[in-house]
């Protein structure tokens, strides 16, 4: 067996491991929602569940509350009017802003998710548990961290200006 890389490196590459785990979530959420029959892909997940919460929200809000980019949020808007699951208004008091809601289809497309969520939730619980620490609030932890003291603030405490000569 090929000896894991990542592992050599350590902590230098923590957002590579991250990115690595993220993918593998992501590719077995998608064997999930293909079990149960569904046609949705895991990355709409979170703006699924935050337009089944608030009913209408502008793109911008919806970054914001979910820590995504402007342009991916419109990128999933895109995908999921095309699905027929969202749709998108103008805002009555300012025409720039789009509002994103979910459509007669969309709302029962996560209705009858609601089940499979709960199951996944609790499988993700049992996984973060098992665990010698709780992998979940640390990894909580360690995004407030970032938020307090970026990377590159981090890593300026610790380099050395090489000397020229």
């Amino acid at each position: 067996m090929t000896q894991d890389f990542l592992d050599e490196l350590g902590e230098l590459a923590l957002g590579s491991r991250l990115k690595r785990l993220s993918e593998h979530m992501m590719a077995d959420a998608a064997n999930v929602y293909r079990h149960f029959g569904l046609d949705v892909q895991p990355k709409w997940f979170t703006l699924l569940a935050l337009l089944y919460q608030k009913d209408r929200i502008g793109v911008m809000e919806a970054a914001d509350y979910l820590g995504l980019s402007q342009p991916a949020i419109s990128q999933f808007t895109h995908q999921l009017v095309e699905q027929g699951l969202i749709s998108t208004d103008p805002c009555e008091r300012d025409s720039r802003r789009r509002l994103l809601a979910l459509t007669d289809k969309g709302r029962a497309q996560v209705e009858c998710m609601q089940p499979m969520w709960r199951a996944v939730h609790r499988a993700a619980e049992q996984l973060c548990t098992e665990l010698d620490n709780d992998f979940y609030h640390a990894l909580q932890k360690c995004e407030q961290a970032l938020a307090r003291k970026s990377l590159l603030q981090r890593t300026l405490e610790f380099y050395d200006e090489p000397t020229r000569s």
